[in-house]
This record gives C-alpha cells, structure tokens and sequence, in this order.
C-alpha cells in the first residue's frame, strides 16, 4: 500500500513500483489536496498491477506520455504513427507539452487551437487532424486511468470548419484522360514509375496499397479480367480501413503488368521476380516510400509540362473517368472502397464478372508517342460527314525521321487491339 506525505507544500506519492523497487514522485498537488493525490496514488497502483505505470520521477506530461503512447503504436504497427508523431511534435509540445496530463483543462486546448488557426500556417482541415490525433491520445490517457475525464471535447465552433486552405485546389486536383495516358506511356518517364502511375490511375490503388503489392497478389489466371488482392498498406498487414479487396486489373493495366515482369522488372533488379517480391520495388528493392514518390512525380509532371498534382489524385482520375465513362457507382465503390458500415454493404458480396465489367468501361490506353489531343469539329448532323468527330494524333519516329498518325473516331469507331504478352483474352463482356 502506498502513502502519500508532505515534502515542502507539495504532496508527494510513495508506492512500489513492477520491479518491487520503492518510488517516491511528487504528485504536482499542493498540501491540502490530499483527496487529489490519495486518487492519483490508487490509479498509479492500479497501472502497476497492470504493468502499464510510468517509470519516469515526476509527473506524467503530455510529453512524457505523448513519447509512450507514439512508441507502443509503432510496436503494433499502426497507420500513420509518424505523421501522428509530427502532429504532436511541431504543434502540441510546443504548446502543452510540459503541462500535467491531468491538469489540461478545455480552456487550454481553445488557445492552442486558437493558435494554431490564427497563425495562417495550416490549412482549417490540417487543424482538424492535429485536435484528432490528441483525442486519441487523451482516449487512450482514460483508458490507462491516467485523467478522470479527456478535456478534447471541442467543437466547430472552437475548431472552425474542416475546409481546404485553398478552396480551388480540390477542383483541379484531377489528371485529364490524356495526361493519365501520358504518364503511364511516355518512354522518357522512368519504366517503374509508369507502372506505379498505373496502379494508381487504372486500378485506383492508394500509394501504399500500390507499393505494398507483391507478385503473389496479382492473379494473372483470373477471368474474365486478372485481379490483384490489395490486403497491405506499404509493408504493414491491412490497408488504410483494415479490409483487403479483390481489384479487377484494367487490360490496359494488364498488358504492362504482363510486359514489366518479363523485362522491365528483370532489368531493374537483374534478376527474374519470385512471388514475394514487390510489384514495384524501390531501386535498391525497398518499399517505395510516398514522399520519394511524390519528388518524383512532380519531376515527371514537369518533364511532360504539365501542372502540379499529387499522386493521390491519379486515384480520384481512375474514379472521375471511370463513371464518365459508363461505370455504376455503387459497383465501382466495391472496388475502390471496402464495405460501408450499412450492414446490408457489409453482407453484400458482388459477383467478380459484375466488377470486371465496370472497371473495363474505362477507356485508358498506352499510347505510341506523344498524346495531342485536338478539340472535337463543331458543327454538322449527328452522322454524316460534317458530324462532330474526335482526333487523336501520336507522334514518334520512325527511321530517324519524325513522323505522325491520325485517326478518326467516327470514321474507325473501333480500333484492332494486339494483346500484351501473357495476357489472355477476356470474356466478351470484358472486352467490350
């Protein structure tokens, strides 16, 4: 049994600690909160038993904690601990670090966030995050018995609204058909990143779930289209909502998952892939790491002149083009998406032929060249000869000379397609 004694005006705890070692810590509470400390005693008895307690003199910041709670969510191998980690390092310590965890009232939490809106650094939505990623922390300072009661109770109007910094980003942060089609065929972008651009556009696989796929995820012998298992997020068990998706793979996507592991992978490794190797490794066949490919993308977006965009919105480009061109959003969701909460969604479990034939509604092809989209002829009856039509032309060389080739779409509606290597025809469902 612990006790709790005077040292100065200060109250001070005294307990054994899960070694049998005697502790004496003070509890930050002045002479006459007895009551205070005799609660804080019990609780730090109770952690004991359970091997939870403190080991460090004094008492429990949200620092202190802070550092704790971060190191037992990397030892479980949560989701997004370092961006927690940077959360709290940059924005919370500075501000409530050397603070009591008990003794963080509401009223501290409104000038830290208040703070943080008013400096004009963070976007409104970024503020949201960091005010998320403290109630967890708080949360799980409850659990351990460590607060009587978490102080994150904040509102919108403490927090403001959840918006963008910049209200017209979000509008434009979508890749146009030809500029899909130009980062996933141009010779001058790097082979690997081509097919990770292509993950990420043809199949809408977020950038982890595309760095952590491996050979033995990709089913080359599905039908009527190839499936890829998306069940990791980098090189962590379970993707970002902990459910794993069967993913019907595009022909286009196919065709270069085909190509890249007879050559493109064996020259990039300089060796044949076996089924635990990663689809898209890094160079020294590593996980791919999302900041490196974010550098590289925007290296990439600059060589073929376009606009900046994040590789996330390759995923919103798979989505937007793929119900633009025909296919049904609630079908298309079990693709991107795992189950919504709705325990209909969750109980429902769709046919793969009904998936593969939304997904191929896309039209996305490898292009030979640069992609020149020219606009649509204005003008003329639905058929005939002045109807609107839409040209296409791709330029490349060919005996060291530049030459060009143009289509029509009315005139040639459908085009004959030569299968990639080791891709086998799908059903005519599919291919439509």
């Amino acid at each position: 049994m612990g006790s709790v004694y005077k040292r100065g005006n200060k109250l001070w705890l005294g307990y054994i600690d899960a070694a049998g070692k005697q502790r004496c810590v003070s509890s930050g509470l002045d002479v006459g909160q007895e009551r205070e400390a005799r609660k804080l005693l019990e609780k730090i008895e109770v952690q004991v038993a359970a091997g939870t307690a403190p080991t460090e003199s004094g008492p429990v910041t949200v620092e202190r904690f802070g550092e704790r709670w971060i190191a037992e969510r990397k030892k479980l191998g949560l989701r997004d601990v370092k961006t927690d980690e940077g959360r709290l390092r940059k924005h919370i310590y500075p501000r409530l670090g050397k603070m009591a965890l008990v003794d963080v009232r509401p009223r501290h939490l409104i000038t830290c966030f208040k703070e943080l809106r008013t400096a004009g650094v963070l976007a409104s939505r970024t503020v949201h995050h960091v005010y998320g990623t403290l109630r967890t922390l708080f949360r799980d300072a409850l659990v351990e018995e460590l607060v009587d009661a978490t102080p994150c109770v904040l509102t919108k109007a403490q927090l403001g609204k959840s918006e963008d910094k910049d209200p017209e980003w979000r509008a434009g942060a979508l890749f146009t058909r030809e500029e899909l089609e130009a980062l996933i065929s141009r010779d001058d972008i790097p082979w690997d990143r081509r097919i990770l651009y292509a993950l990420q556009g043809v199949a809408g696989l977020r950038h982890g779930e595309a760095a952590g796929l491996r050979w033995r995820h990709f089913d080359a012998k599905a039908r009527p289209l190839c499936r890829l298992i998306v069940a990791h997020s980098y090189d962590k068990v379970g993707t970002k909502t902990l459910r794993s998706r069967e993913v019907p793979v595009h022909t286009t996507l196919g065709g270069m998952l085909a190509e890249w592991k007879l050559r493109g992978w064996v020259e990039l490794m300089g060796r044949a892939p076996d089924v635990d190797d990663l689809i898209v490794p890094s160079r020294e066949g590593a996980i791919r790491s999302r900041h490196h490919s974010r550098n590289k993308l925007i290296d990439d977006l600059t060589r073929l002149g376009l606009r900046h965009r994040r590789g996330h919105d390759l995923r919103r480009t798979f989505i937007t083009l793929a119900r633009v061109d025909g296919a049904r959003k609630d079908i298309l969701e079990a693709v991107t998406h795992s189950p919504r909460g709705n325990i209909m969604d969750v109980y429902t479990t769709l046919p793969w032929a009904s998936l593969c034939d939304e997904v191929v509604k896309l039209r996305v092809e490898r292009r030979a060249g640069d992609v020149l989209p020219l606009p649509r002829a204005v003008g003329g009856d639905e058929e005939g000869e002045g109807a609107s039509t839409t040209v296409r032309t791709t330029v490349g060389r060919s005996g060291g000379r530049l030459v060009s080739k143009s289509w029509n779409s009315h005139a040639f509606p459908r085009r004959q397609e030569v299968e990639a290597p080791g891709v086998e025809p799908g059903s005519a469902s599919a291919r439509r």
